[in-house]
């Protein structure tokens, strides 16, 4: 008699065990609003779970990396997405082209990126210069009147620009082709007068000293706002700089890349961040090959020169540094 009651208690713990295990998976579809964060902690009730589902899932390039009529799958404590297709039940798979799919709105980054970090070579050379103020002090600061060398025809009184400070050579990780300089933020001018060549200014805002020689460029706009947008051509190229001269960088760094409109990179368009991948001491020997890429993160480019753009790094699942790769994806 024991014996069968043991035999009917297993049968008992067992079996709701095997039930769930022969159940069908849950399967939800990502309305307006939705985030990775947000889904984590709805479905496995941790929001932290998002990195592992986003660098899974190369192909999400929406700046939330989901979007509505996206399907996910909660399997056995696991977010997996279900790129291509929705579900209409459990086991009746069909395509997703076949299924009508919310229009997603249009969805826009603010974000801060002008001459902070990073300058190049061009703007360097075509920069105006510091020259002198009314009086004899060494520092100059809010207020003072300056005068200034600039070789803009077009520059007229009320016209802003960034005072800088020039530091070391930013060279490519790779080719070492020099690029720029880092540049340092001293403070604003705003142009009174046009005496040419010398125009005179007064300096709006101080934020290190401010000295004879420091260069002038045009003040471009620190909180942009983009539009998100997939780029038109797949594009690669390398992190060259960041605006803080930060070793490892993360969630909303600015950094510079060596993409520019000339490449066809726009503001608005989402890059990839990665690094190659290493392999152990202990391959199998006959066996060489190159790993899959890293994922590290994404960023949004907010700004474009000819060969250069600065962008802000939306998301990292580890840190990132200057030389990392950063590709495109057009579809």
């Amino acid at each position: 008699m024991k014996s069968i009651c043991k035999a009917l208690l297993v049968l008992c713990l067992l079996f709701p065990l095997a039930a769930i295990a022969q159940s069908p998976e849950q399967i939800y579809t990502i309305k307006k609003g939705d985030t990775l964060w947000g889904v984590s902690e709805k479905f496995i009730k941790d929001p932290y779970y998002w990195p592992n589902l986003w660098a899974n899932n190369p192909f999400i390039t929406n700046p939330h990396f989901i979007y509505p009529g996206q399907k996910v799958a909660i399997r056995d404590g696991r977010l997996v997405l279900l790129p291509g297709q929705v579900e209409a039940s459990a086991t009746q798979p069909v395509e997703m082209d076949s299924v009508p799919i919310e229009p997603v709105e249009e969805i826009s980054v603010k974000g801060m990126a002008g001459t902070e970090g990073f300058v190049t070579l061009d703007a360097i050379q075509s920069a105006g210069t510091l020259v002198d103020a009314t009086d004899d002090r060494i520092l100059l600061s809010y207020q003072d009147q300056i005068f200034v060398k600039i070789q803009d025809p077009d520059l007229q009184p009320g016209d802003l620009y960034t005072l800088v400070e020039v530091g070391e050579k930013i060279k490519h990780p790779v080719t070492k082709e020099v690029l720029g300089h880092r540049v340092s933020y001293l403070g604003e001018a705003q142009i009174t007068a046009t005496t040419p060549p010398v125009a005179t200014a007064v300096i709006r805002r101080v934020a290190k000293e401010i000295t004879r020689g420091a260069l002038l460029i045009p003040t471009e706009p620190t909180n942009r706002e983009v539009i998100l947008k997939k780029a038109a051509l797949p594009l690669t190229g390398y992190i060259i700089a960041n605006n803080r001269e930060k070793i490892a960088l993360s969630q909303y760094d600015v950094i510079y890349l060596d993409l520019g409109f000339e490449d066809g990179l726009e503001p608005g368009n989402m890059v990839y961040l990665s690094r190659p991948r290493q392999t152990t001491h202990r391959t199998l020997p006959g066996h060489r090959m190159e790993l899959p890429d890293e994922l590290l993160g994404a960023a949004v480019v907010l700004s474009t020169q000819p060969q250069t753009s600065a962008a802000l790094i939306l998301k990292s699942v580890n840190s990132i540094y200057t030389g990392d790769r950063v590709y495109t994806v057009d579809r």
